[in-house]
């Protein structure tokens, strides 16, 4: 779990004149690593932007532009700093973080001519160079990266990161069991080498070795920086073998230290409406052993012959009949007296019931044949979660950018088979919503291309 967060001084370490990468790479690591430390990062960016508004020596503006898009990258605000970059690309630095949002935005070129910028005054600057083979990759030319990779392979041998960039290059070309051996490495030589221990730990995680990728994501989230990504896989993992306090504990502390992580937040309320369900299920099994005994025959009753035929006359037939009447309904009846009256209430006592329990404002209505406030609140069902689906079934719709049961409903088998959801989870959605009486969209004209399509 989180170690202790480092105080950061970001007013010591964000000076435009003097700022590092080296010392982003500090902010970077340890930002994320408390509520405390994001709250003063943002204090910061806003102090930033005043002072910007302020100055009017030309220069001290370009310094505080630098160090504001920085800070902006650094929380994820990629558009927003790549804006402000552009303004002090001329800066070695400026170009190099420049080039980092560039890449996260998917502009790879322009992120190559960034990086080539940023290393001009120190041509074999390892980093650059990994940068580099990494945007290489990203854009596709894995060739090229892998090159890049072993062009440093005798100098740089002992590095974890050269042995990660190697290992991810061959995992792109196919090569699954060389490129594990490249993790392997980077992990011999740093055990807590972050970026090692995730990917190892996805690539098990997709191989469906859910306990190897369980192992190496909690090695993972020991490390500062904690790996976001990591809290919510491993989270999502903890939810997939029902440990649902567990897997929102991952989702609470990715939010704690980035509030506005979507994701994060989405995967939290599965989270906890799989906790309620479990609850839900819980409470169902109880009520089912309830019901059980409420159906009980009188017949079943070692009874007097007077106290038989007086509740066979009045049509009670069952405990349940019994939990129906009140005292003072027996009583009024003839014949009925207070020997039959305590008789009855002796054998409710031992099924721990009583007479008139169902007509009681407080009674519980599952118990008594009333609707449900789920039965109620069917028609205002909404959110996917609503669906008694897998959080790995959730997760897919979600990134198909279907969140809403209305949403799933307009759509066809096709429809969904096109927006990648094929197989067990075509399957599993149906049954989710035939299980609350609602169907997805037919389209008869779409089942032979859906007959082709949901085996591959």
């Amino acid at each position: 779990m989180m170690k202790a967060a480092a105080d950061i001084d970001f007013n010591k370490l964000l000076e435009g004149e003097t700022i590092s990468r080296e010392t982003v790479t500090y902010i970077k690591d340890h930002v994320y690593s408390s509520k405390e430390n994001r709250e003063k990062l943002d204090a910061k960016i806003e102090s930033l932007k005043q002072e910007i508004k302020k100055e009017h020596d030309g220069a001290k503006v370009k310094d505080l532009t630098l160090i504001l898009g920085i800070c902006e990258w650094i929380i994820e605000r990629v558009k927003e700093a790549s804006e402000l970059l552009k303004e002090v690309k001329s800066r070695k630095i400026g170009a190099y973080y420049l080039g980092k949002c560039y890449q996260e935005l998917g502009d790879y070129r322009q992120a190559l001519e960034c990086f080539e910028r940023a290393k001009k005054t120190d041509a074999e600057e390892f980093d650059i160079h990994m940068d580099i083979a990494e945007t290489k990759r990203m854009a596709g030319d894995v060739e090229d990266a892998l090159g890049i990779v072993k062009r440093f392979s005798q100098s740089q041998g002992n590095s974890a990161e050269l042995h990660y960039q190697w290992g991810y290059c061959l995992d792109e070309l196919g090569e699954y069991q060389e490129a594990f051996k490249h993790y392997e490495q980077a992990l011999q030589i740093d055990p807590n080498y972050a970026k090692a221990l995730f990917r190892t730990a996805f690539n098990y995680d997709m191989d469906g070795e859910d306990e190897k990728a369980i192992e190496y994501y909690e090695r993972c989230i020991t490390v500062v920086p904690n790996h976001k990504n990591a809290f919510i896989n491993l989270g999502i993992l903890y939810e997939d073998r029902g440990d649902y306090d567990d897997a929102a504990y991952c989702f609470e502390t990715v939010l704690d230290a980035d509030p506005t992580n979507a994701r994060a937040s989405l995967f939290l309320k599965d989270a906890r409406a799989s906790i309620s369900m479990y609850y839900d299920e819980e409470i169902s099994k109880k009520q089912g052993r309830e019901s059980e005994v409420l159906n009980i025959p009188i017949s079943d009753f070692e009874l007097s012959v007077r106290s038989k035929n007086c509740l066979e006359k009045m049509s009670i037939r069952t405990l349940k009949d019994l939990t129906r009447i009140t005292e003072a309904d027996l009583l009024s009846f003839k014949n009925f007296g207070e020997t039959s009256l305590n008789e009855i209430k002796a054998i409710l006592a031992q099924k721990g019931l009583r007479l008139g329990q169902a007509l009681e404002s407080d009674a519980e209505p599952e118990l008594f044949g009333k609707k449900t406030t789920e039965e109620e609140d069917l028609d205002a069902m909404e959110d996917i979660s609503d669906l008694r689906l897998s959080s790995r079934c959730r997760n897919t719709l979600s990134k198909a950018g279907i969140d809403r049961v209305e949403d799933l409903i307009k759509m066809t088998e096709m429809d969904l088979i096109q927006r990648g959801i094929k197989g067990n989870y075509l399957e599993e959605i149906k049954e989710g919503l035939s299980a609350i009486g609602l169907n997805l969209k037919t389209d008869d004209n779409s089942d032979a291309e859906l007959e082709r399509n949901v085996t591959e």
